[in-house]
This record gives C-alpha cells, sequence and structure tokens, in this order.
C-alpha cells in the first residue's frame, strides 16, 4: 500500500455564506499543496468567490468578507478555475470535509472536475487518533481545537487560507502519529472514518458527535 509520505494531497478550505448547500453560496476557498511529507504554502491557491446576493451580516461576522471585497471577484463556476488545477492529480484533505464535498462537488461539475466523494478528513483522523491512544472517541472537534491539542498553531481562523494552512500541519502531525501504528498508508487514511464507526458500535454509550 502507498505510503502517505510517497503521496501528493491537496489541502482545501471554503468559506461559505451559510452551512446550507442548496441554499448558501461559496465566497473563498484556498488549497495548500503536500507532498512527500512537506506542505508547500508557497504554492497555495486563493480566490474569492462574487456571489449572487449579499453575504449575511451574521456571515460578515465570521469570515469577515463583505460585498465590497467581493464585488470584483469572479463569479462561479469560473471563480473555482485555479481550485480546479490545484486538485487535478491529488488527494483533497479538509476539516469536517462533508463541507468542502458538498460545497465543491455541484460548483466544479460545471468545469469538467468531478469531486472525489472520498476526501481525507482530519476530524475523523484525530478521533482514530484519540481511539488508538486509549482515550476514547472525543466525537467532532473544532480546527482550532485539535490544532492546539497537538501544540500546533491556528492561522487566521475563518480565513480559508489560513485555516487551510492549519489544516495542512495538522494533517501531517496526524499521519505521522497513525504512521507509527501501522495506520501511515494512504488507504488507511481515507478509510479512518470506519474505525472511528467500530468504535462507535462497540462502545454504545460514548457520545462521539
Amino acid at each position: 500500500m502507498t505510503s502517505w509520505r510517497a503521496a501528493s494531497f491537496v489541502v482545501v478550505d471554503v468559506e461559505t455564506t451559510g452551512l446550507d448547500r442548496r441554499r448558501d453560496e461559496v465566497l473563498s476557498f484556498a488549497a495548500v499543496p503536500v507532498r512527500c511529507g512537506r506542505v508547500l504554502a508557497g504554492e497555495a491557491v486563493t480566490g474569492l468567490v462574487r456571489p449572487s446576493a449579499r453575504p449575511s451580516p451574521s456571515s460578515v461576522e465570521i469570515h469577515g468578507l463583505r460585498a465590497a471585497d467581493l464585488a470584483t471577484a469572479p463569479p462561479a463556476p469560473e471563480a473555482f478555475a485555479p481550485l480546479v488545477v490545484a486538485l487535478e492529480g491529488r488527494i483533497p484533505v479538509a476539516h469536517a470535509a462533508w463541507m468542502e464535498r458538498d460545497f465543491l462537488r455541484p460548483r466544479l461539475r460545471p468545469l469538467g472536475f468531478r469531486m472525489p466523494r472520498r476526501i481525507i478528513d482530519t476530524a475523523v483522523l484525530w478521533r482514530t487518533l484519540c481511539i488508538e491512544r486509549g482515550d476514547g472517541d472525543p466525537g467532532w472537534c473544532a480546527l482550532a481545537a485539535v490544532a492546539a491539542a497537538l501544540e500546533l498553531p491556528s492561522h487566521r481562523p475563518h480565513v480559508a487560507a489560513g485555516d487551510a494552512l492549519t489544516t495542512a500541519q495538522v494533517f501531517l502531525a496526524l499521519a505521522t502519529h497513525l504512521e507509527r501504528g501501522g495506520g501511515g498508508s494512504v488507504r488507511a487514511l481515507a478509510t479512518a472514518r470506519w474505525s472511528v464507526r467500530a468504535h462507535r458500535l462497540w462502545h454504545p454509550a460514548v457520545r462521539s458527535g
């Protein structure tokens, strides 16, 4: 099986107007390559997307992106063209990957790119590591909490470029820890959710999110 150190990944983060993939829109994205066990921050790709409606005050409060900041950005789907280039031939990674998968899949399809169904999820890798250490399943944990637990910095939370860089560093740390227990193959990282589900099956009293 292919070691994660021999594979090429891209860590993706999106900032949106909300959590409803049908109603809400992507406002910004970032993609940070990880190759041969190294974060290639200098090759990161970032972009803004002009939405069809003004971002709500509540969403602006989270990510700081105002209508004026997005007025000159390209609209979808062309805004995502650089992201498609960054994703081509690489294994995607994200924190709480359902968000990136559900928001990007329909938006990248018009550009001829099919978002993989399976995305390596650092939130799941963290749960897997906690279970392997005998600490039990902590449930879903925010990116900043995982970074702090691994003694890593959080770079500009709720800014796509910052969260993507934080996730990339978290991914390296988690993959390294899991590798020591024999779970360092690409397949093991991509299917880590099954170990979490198995743990929940055998420990039904544990609240795991």
